[in-house]
């Protein structure tokens, strides 16, 4: 399991990046453009403790999925400026006694500072890092079923918004002609302390830390 909760770190570099954006394209006379990506991929999230109450297990998860996109303005200089919107998912496999499955899902939106640092044959590598908040965290954990099935202590749906998300980016782009271009990236994402609520007042608590692998499309306009 990893650890990434550089938020302060993370904050002041993604400022960094979008002054320095704007005063690099100002003083080198670049014709600044804009630019749209999709893209998808494999997020794993981290095994954690899942607590409701006073019950807690270990959950282990697996089969995750990621999907989003981004709206940018590139620099022509190193430095570039996007908004992006994703989607992550994990199914969870928990105790029986706990509950009989379920995952943990989760959108965001982030703002993010990139910078390209130079060219390695076709490919242009970058790096970069994001900040903003979970437009949703959701967590369900279903019923176990059968009628041999031992009862569950924390079945339901918790959920809760507008928590701090953060995140450390390491990729690389090839262009396929003057407007399009192929994409692969690292990411590290987490999301801060984020409590969820569910029915009855019921409180879920567990960890969101990611290693995220994608791969997309770029077009600039």
């Amino acid at each position: 399991m990893f650890q990434f909760r550089p938020k302060i770190l993370v904050a002041t570099l993604v400022g960094t990046l979008l002054a320095g954006g704007v005063a690099m394209a100002q003083e080198a006379g670049d014709q600044p453009g804009f630019y749209a990506r999709v893209y998808g991929g494999i997020s794993t999230l981290s095994d954690t403790r899942v607590s409701v109450g006073v019950s807690s297990a270990s959950g282990k998860f697996s089969g995750s999925t990621l999907a989003g996109g981004a709206f940018g303005y590139d620099y022509e200089g190193p430095w570039r400026a996007e908004i992006e919107y994703t989607y992550r998912s994990s199914d969870v496999k928990v105790p029986a006694s706990f509950a009989g499955g379920g995952d943990y899902a989760s959108t965001a939106i982030l703002v993010n500072g990139l910078y390209s640092i130079g060219q390695v044959g076709p490919l242009r590598p970058y790096v970069g890092a994001g900040i903003g908040f979970t437009r949703e965290v959701d967590f369900d954990l279903k019923k176990q079923t059968g009628p041999s099935a031992p009862p569950s202590s924390a079945p339901g749906s918790y959920s809760s918004s507008g928590r701090l998300a953060y995140q450390a980016i390491a990729g690389a782009e090839v262009a396929f002609d003057d407007r399009w271009s192929g994409f692969g990236e690292l990411r590290a994402f987490a999301i801060d302390s984020p409590n969820l609520s569910g029915s009855g007042g019921k409180k879920l608590r567990a960890d969101y830390q990611t290693f995220d692998v994608l791969v997309g499309v770029s077009r600039r306009f």
